[in-house]
Parts: structure tokens; sequence; C-alpha cells
């Protein structure tokens, strides 16, 4: 599947800077307060230049710029937790397995992180474990907050259900060497 990630970063050191630079890595570091839904890693707003903006406007106080990189994730480079079933059941069943051996210990319930983090870990050693170089999930935070730039659609009058058209996607890019650099450009 072929798209596009946007990326917000601050407009700091100017755009010569961030083109030579850019994307900039989202350390996890929970000592430290910096949290990443999906561990430490170059994030991206899947085709979504509008929330790229309102993350700019309100992450950098309107002081940002968005680089856009084109995508080529297929299903053996992208755990894809938006439109992959098989992927959708895979970390359902790890985090189950999990829960379970750390249950043990009376411990809480693993978190998507605290799963991937783990699974990145393993495969260091055995790359077959984990064999993906990025990761997309869909973020339903805030989606009523953000009406305008995540459209929510119901299906039927009669009926509460609904759709969001325009969802909140991550791509999270575990190296910054598997990204397609020569295509990245700052947009307005």
């Amino acid at each position: 599947m072929k798209t596009i990630g946007h990326h917000a970063c601050s407009s700091k050191g100017g755009d010569e800077v961030i083109l030579e630079k850019a994307p900039f890595l989202a350390e996890h570091n929970p000592e430290e307060d910096k949290y990443q839904f999906l561990g430490t890693g170059y994030y991206f707003w899947d085709n979504n230049k509008d929330l790229a903006k309102i993350w700019g406007r309100s992450r950098y106080d309107n002081n940002y710029r968005i680089i856009a990189i084109d995508f080529e994730l297929t299903q053996d480079n992208c755990y894809d937790l938006v439109g992959n079933r098989s992927h959708q059941i895979d970390l359902v069943n790890k985090m189950k397995l999990f829960d379970s051996k750390q249950n043990e210990n009376k411990s809480e319930n693993w978190t998507v992180n605290q799963c991937i983090t783990f699974l990145r870990t393993l495969a260091k050693k055995d790359k077959a474990v984990f064999p993906y170089d990025f990761i997309r999930a869909v973020d339903l935070l805030n989606h009523k907050k953000h009406k305008k730039a995540q459209k929510q659609i119901e299906f039927i009058k009669e009926k509460q259900n609904y759709t969001l058209l325009n969802p909140k996607i991550v791509i999270c890019s575990f190296e910054k060497e598997t990204l397609n650099l020569g295509s990245r450009e700052i947009i307005p």
C-alpha cells in the first residue's frame, strides 16, 4: 500500500536543517515523562495533513513544519493494526499470552506499547519474532473534539452506530534507514 506520512516538527533551525534531519525520533522514556504509543520511533500521520497541522499548532505553539514522506507499506514490512485482521488477531493473542504469564505475578495487563516494545526487544536476537520496520494503528482519543479533522458519519439515522471517515491513523517507523528519505519535502 502506498501512502504519505505527515510528520509535524518544530520549525527551529529553519527549513534547510529540517529537510536534512527530519523526521525526528520520538523516544519512549517514562522516567523522563516521554510516552509514545507504539514505542520509540519516527511518528507520522497516515496521509493526514490536517491532523499534522493540529498537532503542530498544539505541540509547537504554531511554530512548526510538516514533512511529507512517501511510504510503501506491505504485509511483510508493516505490522498493520488498522487494515490487516491477521495482524490484529496476532496482537490480541500475544497480549493474552503475555497477560497470562504476567498475571501469575499479579501484575496489570499489558498495553500495546509494552507488547510492541517487548516484541522488538526479542527481535534483536531473532528478527523472525517481529520482522516489521513499521507499525500502523488508529488512535480514537478525541475524535469528537476534532470534528473537522475527523468526520464522524452515522450509518443510518435510526441507530447510534457510526464510522470515522478520517480517523487518526499513526505510522511509526522503528528505524530512520527504512524510510524513503529521498521523497521528503516540506509542505504547506
